[in-house]
């Protein structure tokens, strides 16, 4: 890896098995693992990101209500510690 190039999970996840695993839902401009990391989200907040980034290419719907079950988890830990 050269000294200039940001770090990538996918890119080191992936590398060994990169003939045989090439899932679509992990194909994007800007890789999930690298803007959740990069913007030192939360777990919660990286699931929201992840689900709702591959939601159309993997498990639809299903997708969409991890995410929005994450986001309710947020809003109730939010609420609970006083915040607005």
């Amino acid at each position: 890896m050269s000294e200039n190039k940001k770090y990538s999970f996918t890119e080191s996840y992936n590398k060994p098995m990169k003939e045989i695993i090439d899932p679509v839902h992990y194909d994007f401009t800007i890789e999930p693992f690298d803007y959740i990391h990069d913007n030192d989200m939360g777990f919660a907040e990286g699931n929201v990101v992840k689900y709702i980034t591959r939601w159309k290419y993997k498990d639809g719907l299903k997708d969409l209500y991890k995410a929005k079950k994450y986001i309710e988890m947020l809003i109730e830990k939010e609420e609970q510690d006083g915040e607005t």
